[in-house]
This record gives structure tokens, sequence and C-alpha cells, in this order.
């Protein structure tokens, strides 16, 4: 009986059969790879949008929402407007400029909502009220006072029944009615409007439903009222008072002049960072077209501004940075797994060179040869890329992007067979070597060169941003893999000599095992590059993000004291009395303090530009004392030292000119105060309210200033071991109603606990785990290739009489030095990393730092990864030495040690 035909089709699946275990080996690669590339944009996009929401979020209505008004009366620049037509007209208003705006900002923007208001209406005193204080209402109309409040007690407002001559029944909150201290069914007069004797009467009070809706966050007095202390000239109280909507257009024509505001929630949760770059252009030409409205017979002019620019600028230099760490964090684990490719190509085509060659010596194509290791890679390649997009996908369910995650695990599909082709070569044992040899000087060469071209232009270029935008930074995420890739071509280059010269030593000696083993790796060199290289890519890498770990958690920390002063700051609502102030300095855990004075308002002159701007004094050695853990660059008391002499120290911030002051005036009552000014580009602390300020280094006022303070602040320097907590809550206590109580320890747990600080550490977390894991396949794989001389070194060595611990012995001087020389030089580069990269990097958004962050290295992290990378490398020796060690060597003897 003939035997049947052997088919091409057969041929393909018996060879398929007998090497399925290389390739699966190259499918689990392309699965991880794919997964992890096409996970990246879409983490990034889950990160970088939560990060967005939050910012908005935390900014509020006033610091986000759309907002534009109407005046009408005696305060109207413009054309006359009839109030009641307003009043009537504002629904349809707020929709036609919501009409005027592009789809992207309209699809951020919630419809329009409106409201009505008089100006400030001075009332009578209630009864027992200081004769200095002075009591005033602002009423307000607004259409969705009932679904926004509860009522707390008494009656809504009505408008049946209100005659001219009767009072105007108004609802207050119930904090601004006990501010007013305004009872129920009680009447208050006002007499502000000329020939208008308006009485009004509180029916009711209420409380917001959600006090962080748009309407009561655009204006908090509306739920809390307003209290200004002016001294000695007394206090003034005020708030907003609601009549019915009904009886607004009873009530405006008799009011000198309304206010009709405008808003347009913008909503957070809309927003994507995909989006971003077409929304803020959308906003950007919507505010500066030129818009006017008709109410009845006028056109009136409107001005639409919003400060939602301030948080999408602080969202963008945080996310620019993390942009590019995440590219770098990605990065490690890739180049490792591109290594692990590599390697399964090179045993996979090993195992079948000697065939291949045969069948080109027979006259089979060399092309289709490659075209048939190509497809078999595909059949691998390709369900397991998509089995790791359908990972990626499921796992980050709320990314947006898909295209590039498919794009990616698409490239990760095609990667295998172009690594089988690669690695076959000419499929001949003989030629092409030399060629080979060539070129990788080139290669080595490039990356060598590219790798100190990167680090002097990012070494030049400092923190200067490489372009607007979120986009990543591709100098600064290719600087790490290029210097890792070239070190590992000068170690790979360079480990030979000091092998050879271990091995020369040993030649001397008596001992045979420390010599064969010396020598058999100077002579390996596919020894050599594999582990070497693996693991100096994979240790700098995780090194590196260890350090950019305890960098970024320092920064933050050192960020939140920066922002708040100190460690803890408490600040009155009004000033402080000299017994609050040495009451937080006997507070239990409290180390230093330091007191800030308000000096009031200072009529400051500087670069030709005059401006009331609030004063504040400070004593710079008790500041000094108080901030000696933050930064010089940082310190306050920095700013106040090193002036001119005869000049009093000054620093200045906020100031309008456009020319840098080193020099101010401050005109006073009594000797006018010469400055030497520092302006300084951040806010010093959580207290500094107003967009002008300078501080005064109080010990160098002339007493003849007639420039005074009275405590506002006290900084908080807190000794060792202290309960930040504990002195938090007495810190609330003394101040008493209204205070605001600063803590660095919130702030830096508020920040950390951010998407996108919380995210980088975890992608941190995840990168050095996935490297680590790659490392081990990457090891095993290059002790699988050397199988076959290493069991045949084995054999030979057991039976001319060598024991199993010399053996043993011989194969660890095998690999020992070279995994020591590549775990070693992997840590070098890893801690020289961030001093390369971290410090070019602006963190100083991603920190909430106004000073870049010093590079952290963490000893305890950076001991426990080399721990883990130490503990790869034995088990890879111990899996070596077993393997070796369970072959019979009479059998690999035989057969001349194949397998």
């Amino acid at each position: 009986m003939s035997a049947r035909p052997v088919s091409d089709l057969r041929l393909f699946l018996r060879s398929l059969r007998a090497f399925g275990g290389g390739l699966a080996l190259l499918g689990l690669v392309a699965l991880v790879t794919a997964t992890a590339l096409a996970a990246w944009p879409r983490v990034s996009s889950e990160i970088l949008g939560g990060e967005l929401r939050q910012e908005l979020k935390q900014a509020g209505a006033g610091g986000r929402d759309l907002t534009t008004a109407i005046r009408t009366g005696v305060v109207s620049n413009g054309p006359a407007v009839d109030p009641v037509r307003l009043w009537n007209g504002l629904p349809g208003i707020a929709g036609e400029v919501r009409d005027r705006m592009a789809p992207a900002l309209r699809a951020v923007t919630a419809p329009g909502d409106t409201a009505a208001r008089s100006d400030e209406l001075p009332t009578s005193a209630p009864a027992g009220a200081a004769s200095n204080s002075r009591y005033s209402i602002t009423v307000e109309a607004y259409r969705g006072l009932r679904k926004t409040a509860r009522l707390v007690d008494g009656a809504w407002p009505t408008s049946a029944g209100v005659s001219a001559a009767a009072p105007i029944p108004v609802v207050l909150t119930a904090g601004t009615a006990r501010l007013l201290d305004w009872r129920i069914g009680e009447d208050r007069q006002s007499t502000a409007v000329p020939g208008e004797d308006l009485s009004f009467r509180l029916t009711g009070t209420i409380a917001p439903r959600d006090s962080s809706a748009d309407f009561w966050d655009l204006d908090v007095s509306r739920a809390r009222g307003r209290v200004v202390d002016g001294g000695d000239s007394g206090k003034d109280f005020g708030g907003v008072a609601w009549v019915d909507p009904g009886i607004w257009t009873d009530l405006a024509p008799r009011l000198d002049a309304t206010f009709a505001s405008i808003w347009f929630p913008v909503q957070p949760q809309r927003f994507t960072t995909e989006d971003l770059p077409a929304v803020r252009s959308a906003l950007g030409g919507f505010l500066a077209s030129p818009l006017s409205v008709t109410v009845g017979d006028a056109t009136v002019p409107l001005a639409v501004a919003t400060a939602v620019q301030g948080p999408l600028d602080e969202f963008a230099a945080r996310a620019q940075p993390a942009q590019t760490l995440f590219a770098i964090l990605v990065s490690g684990p890739l180049v490792v797994a591109f290594t692990v490719l590599a390697q399964g190509a090179r045993l996979v085509v090993d195992r079948r060179r000697t065939a291949l060659a045969l069948m080109t010596a027979r006259g089979a194509s060399p092309a289709r040869l490659r075209i048939e290791l190509a497809v078999q890679g595909l059949l691998v390649s390709v369900p397991a890329a998509a089995l790791g997009l359908v990972a990626a996908v499921g796992l980050t369910s709320g990314g947006v992007p898909l295209a590039l995650p498919v794009a990616l695990a698409a490239f990760c599909a095609v990667l295998p067979p172009i690594a089988l082709v690669t690695a076959a070569g000419a499929l001949s044992p003989s030629a092409g070597q030399r060629g080979r040899s060539r070129w990788t000087w080139v290669a080595e060469t490039v990356v060598i060169g590219l790798a100190a071209l990167s680090v002097v232009l990012l070494t030049r270029r400092g923190l200067a941003s490489p372009a607007a935008g979120l986009d990543v930074d591709p100098l600064t995420a290719a600087t790490p893999v290029l210097v890792a890739l070239a070190a590992c071509v000068v170690v790979v280059r360079l480990t030979r000599y000091p092998i050879g010269w271990l091995a020369a030593a040993f030649r001397r000696g008596r001992g045979p095992v420390a010599f064969l083993g010396a020598s058999a790796a100077g002579r390996s060199r596919s020894g050599l590059l594999w582990p070497v290289f693996t693991l100096v890519a994979g240790v700098s890498i995780a090194l590196f993000s260890v350090s950019m770990l305890a960098t970024a958690t320092a920064g933050v920390a050192e960020g939140a004291r920066i922002r708040v002063g100190a460690d803890l700051s408490l600040t009155a609502a009004s000033t402080l009395s000299q017994r609050q102030v040495d009451a937080v300095g006997d507070l239990a855990g409290v180390q230093r303090t330091a007191t800030v004075e308000w000096a009031g308002g200072l009529r400051l002159t500087a670069g030709g530009v005059s401006s009331d701007v609030s004063g504040y004094l400070v004593d710079p050695r008790r500041l000094d004392a108080v901030q000696a853990d933050l930064p010089p660059a940082a310190r306050l008391s920095s700013a106040l030292r090193g002036g001119i002499p005869g000049r009093t120290a000054a620093a200045l911030g906020g100031w309008s000119s456009q020319i840098p002051i080193t020099s101010a005036l401050v005109v006073t009552g009594g000797t006018n105060v010469h400055l030497a000014v520092k302006e300084l580009d951040f806010v010093p602390g959580i207290y500094v309210r107003d967009a002008e300020w300078v501080y005064l280094d109080s010990t160098a006022l002339p007493a003849s200033s007639d420039i005074s303070g009275r405590p506002q602040t006290v900084l908080v320097k807190l000794a060792p071991g202290a309960d930040a907590a504990r002195v938090h809550a007495e810190l609330t206590r003394i101040g008493g109603e209204g205070a605001v109580v600063g803590d660095a320890f919130a702030e830096r747990d508020a920040l950390r606990s951010s998407p996108l600080v919380a995210g980088t550490e975890l992608v941190a977390v995840l990168s050095i785990g996935l490297t680590v894991l790659l490392c081990v396949a990457a090891l095993l794989l290059t002790l699988v290739i050397n199988t076959s001389a290493r069991v045949r070194l084995v054999a030979t060595l057991r039976t001319i009489g060598y024991s199993s611990r010399q053996t043993a012995g011989v194969l660890a001087w095998e690999l020992g030095p070279v995994l020591v020389v590549g775990i070693l030089a992997g840590a070098v580069v890893g801690m020289v990393l961030p001093a390369l990269v971290l410090e070019p990097l602006d963190l100083r958004g991603f920190t909430g730092s106004p000073v870049q962050p010093p590079v952290v290295q963490d000893p305890l992290l950076v001991a426990a990864a080399l721990a883990g990378f130490v503990v790869v490398a034995v088990v890879a020796t111990l899996v070596a030495l077993a393997t070796a060690r369970r072959r019979s060597a009479a059998a690999v003897l035989r057969i001349g040690g194949g397998e």
C-alpha cells in the first residue's frame, strides 16, 4: 500500500504542531503586550477625565459658570431698559444666547437660568442693635426658588392681595434671618429709594435643598448673609430676601435700579479630555464675539464672563506631565516585552534552523519559508491581540477612545510574524554573519548617539514646556528608554572584559570550578546579551518608577505645606484676639507659631501704577522658624531678606504692572514707607483672600509710618509626633464661628486621593509589577535557549567525575556574574535616570507646588525593588541548575547533547 502524498498543508500543520509551544509563547507575549498597549490610552483617558471633572467641581459655580447681566435704572450706562419687559423676557434672552454657542460649548452647559434683584437697600435695625451697626437687604426674584429651597418655618411669600401700601412679603434663609435678627411676622422699613417708603415683612425662612447647587454657589451671601467688621466704625449686616416672582413686575418700577442676571451652568460630568480642545476653542470664540439682545425698543449689549479658564489651565498644567509620566511608565514593561518577543522568536527559529537550512539547500524558496513562518506567527498573534483588546476594553469600561487601542492591538498582532522573519535571517547557517555584525555596530552606535542627544536636549530645555495641550512630550518620554538601551549596549560590550579577567585570575588558582564557569560565561556571547539586556532595561525602568513614586509623594506633601503656609493655620473671620493667639501657642503638640497681622487696605505706588492692596505684617524671623522645612524659594521669609538698606522689605503679589517691580511706596497718614520689593508669582498661604496683596516686614517699619495691624492668622509648626487631627480640632474651637483652619495634612491627603495622583501611583505600581514578571519570562527564555549546551556541559562534567556540587558551582559561575552585572548596571542607570528626566519635567502643576519638587530616592523602596530582581535572578539560576541536572548523562552524550 503506497503512502499518502504529503501536501503543503499537511507539512504546514505538522510543523505547527511540532513547534506549537514556542508559537504559543509568542501568542502569550502578544496578549500581554496588546492588553497593556490597548489599555494605556483608555486608562489615561479615565484618569485625566476624572481629574478634569473633579477640578471643575471643586471650582464651584462661581469658578466655572458663564454669567452675564443687564442693569436697569440709574446705574445703567447703556440704553434705557424697561425692568418689567426685561423680567418677562429673561428666559427667552437666555435661550437666544445659548443658541449662539458652538455645539461643543453647548454640549457641556445646561440651559440658562435667570434672576433679578435690587441693589442693597438699607433697612431699619432690630431692637437692641448697636448704634453704629448698619443693616440692609438685597431683594431678589427667582422663578426656581421653590425647587432649590425648602421651607423651614412660616410660609412662602405670595403676590395675591399685595397692595402698594402693604408690606412686601419676603423670605430669608434661616441663617440670614438669625444674622439680621429678623423674626417671622416682623416688618423692616427702607427709605433708600427717594419718594418710596418700602416695607418688608418676613413670612418664612428657607434652607437650600442642595447647598452646592449653582444658584447658591454663585453668591454665598444668598445662603449665609454677609457681615463686614469695620472696627471702630461698626459692622455692616446684609442678606438676600426673596419675593414672589409674580410681584416683581410691580416692585421693579419702584426701585432706583435693578440687576438681571443670566447664568449658564457648566456641567463637569459632561467633560472629557478628548473633547477639551474643542470646548476651549468654542469658549474662546464665544467670549470674543459681540453679543446683543433686544428688550422692547432697546438693543442691549451683553458681556459674558466666566472663570472656567482658570481650572482648565490648572488641569492642563497637571495633566501634561502626567501624560508623559504615563508614557514612561508604560515604556518599561514594553521594552522588556519586546525583549521576550525577540527571544521567543529566536527560540522558535533556532529549533527549526537545521530543518530550514536543509529545505533551503534542497531548493525550497526562502521567501516561501519566511511567509510560512509569518503565517504561523499570525495564527497565534491575531487571536491573542484580539483577546488583549477585549480585555483592555473590559478592564477600562469608562474609557472613551477606541480607535487608538484598536490600532495598537493591530500593531501587537504583527509583531510576532515580524520577529520570526527577522530571527530567521538568511535561512542558511553560513550566510550573512559578517553583514549582521556590521549592522549591529551601526545600530548600537545610533542608539548611544540618540541617548546622548536626548539627554543634552532635555537638560538644555529645562522646565520649559515643549508645547501647549495634553500631548505626550516625546523627548522626555523617549529619553529613559534610550538611556536604558544605551546602557545595555555599553554593558554588553564591556561585560566580557571583567569576566575574562576573572577567568584569567582563576586559571592561576587550584580550583577548576570557578575557572570553568567564568571561562564558559566569557565564551558565551548569547549568554551575555539577553540576560544583561533584560536586567538593565527592567531594573532601570523599575527603579525610575520607584523614584517617580517617591518624588510625587514628597512633592504633594511639600506642595500642601506651601499652600497652607505651615503644618496648620488658623485664620479668623475678622481678627484674632491676643488671648486666642496665646491659646494657640499653648496647645500640646505645637512647636512654634508665627502671627500674620491684617493691616487693612494700603495705598501702594509701584512701576507707575497706584492701587489699594491688602496689607499683611509678619516677623520674618518667627516666620522662618515655622517654615524651616519648606524649600527656600517657597518661604515668605526668604522674600523678605536681602532688600535695599534703609527700606522695608516687602513681598508683593498680583500686581498689575507690566514691568518688574523692585521698589514701591506706601502712602500713609504718617511717614510714607519706602519698600524694597520682591514679587511673588504664588500665594504664600490659603489665608490670602485678595487679588492684590503685600507682605511687610513688621520689624523694619518706621515708627511714624502709621501702619499697624491686628492678628488675623496664626501659622503653626507641629512638634514631631504631634497629633495633627487633635490640634486641628483645638484650632477650630479657639477660632470660633467663621474661622478657617488650614491643614497641610488634609490638603496632602485630598491631593493624593485625586484621580490624577492616585491613578499615576497605581500605574507606577502596575508598571513595576509587570516589568518584574516579564523579566522572569525573559530570563527563563534565555536559559531555555542555552539549555542544550548547558545540559551537554553538565553531562560531560559528571562523566569525568565532577560531583553534583561542583557541577552546580560551574553553572552558577557561568550565570552568576552575568546576572550580577546586569542588576548592578540596571541599578546605576535607574538611579541616574530620575535626575536626567524628572528634574527637567515640570511637575509643579502635578504636585500642586509653586516650586519644582526635588528628585527623591526612597532607600526602602529602592531596596525592595532590587531585592525583587535578585530573587528573580536566583530563581532563574535554580531553574537552570535543576533542568541541567535532571537529564541522564549517558543519554545526553549518546545523542550528542541534542534535545
